[in-house]
């Protein structure tokens, strides 16, 4: 019987998530209603708020649909891959259109800033995602120093923010429409990173 209870809430939690996830693509995140969120669940507010404290909580959720399983995509937690390798496989993914957005819907990243502006609680975990997706980089980068792929004269921490914030404002650049070659940037700022690049300035 408590099983049931608990695949029960397991399925409404679910319902609601997806329900925000649909809306949030179509409308932005700040488009539907707690109401048309709920409706489009087939729930009532009250379930609702036996899962989500505020419409906050149920943003960060739906930031976990997106953002975990696209750094797990491209940046695998365990993985052993160099810097070069990561940005292959990024370069591929930004080509395709998978990403900059969610892998199930269109929520745009400017969307997701604008919420940590207006929200603590949402702009904590997105920063916490940023803070991640800068550790698995430097990892990758501390591969290619190690194997000698990498200029090892600049800290791969730096290296690391600096390419995720490059890849957050890539992000701004597209939704703008600013006319770039992506690939073309990114295979510049990697060829900065070889050895015996301080030398050729």
């Amino acid at each position: 019987m408590a099983g049931e209870r608990k695949a029960a809430k397991q399925r409404t939690r679910r319902a609601l998530i997806d329900a925000a996830f649909e809306l949030f693509s179509e409308s932005g995140l700040d488009g539907p209603s707690l109401d048309a969120i709920c409706e489009r669940a087939g729930y009532t507010r009250g379930a609702f708020y036996v899962h989500f404290a505020d419409r906050d909580e149920l943003i960060v959720a739906v930031m976990e649909e997106a953002g975990p399983p696209i750094l797990d995509e491209l940046i695998a937690a365990d993985s052993n891959e160099d810097l070069a390798t990561l940005f292959t496989r990024f370069l591929a993914a930004f080509a395709d259109g998978s990403y900059p957005l969610a892998p199930r819907g269109g929520i745009r990243a400017h969307q997701f800033i604008d919420a940590c502006i207006r929200s603590p609680k949402v702009g904590q975990r997105y920063v916490e995602l940023v803070v991640e997706a800068m550790a698995r980089v430097a990892h990758g980068v501390e591969r290619g120093q190690q194997g000698g792929q990498l200029r090892d004269d600049v800290d791969a921490q730096a290296i690391a923010a600096l390419l995720v914030g490059a890849i957050i404002g890539s992000q701004t650049m597209s939704e703008l429409g600013v006319p770039y070659d992506f690939s073309a940037t990114a295979a510049a700022a990697l060829r900065m990173l070889l050895p015996g690049a301080e030398g050729d300035a």
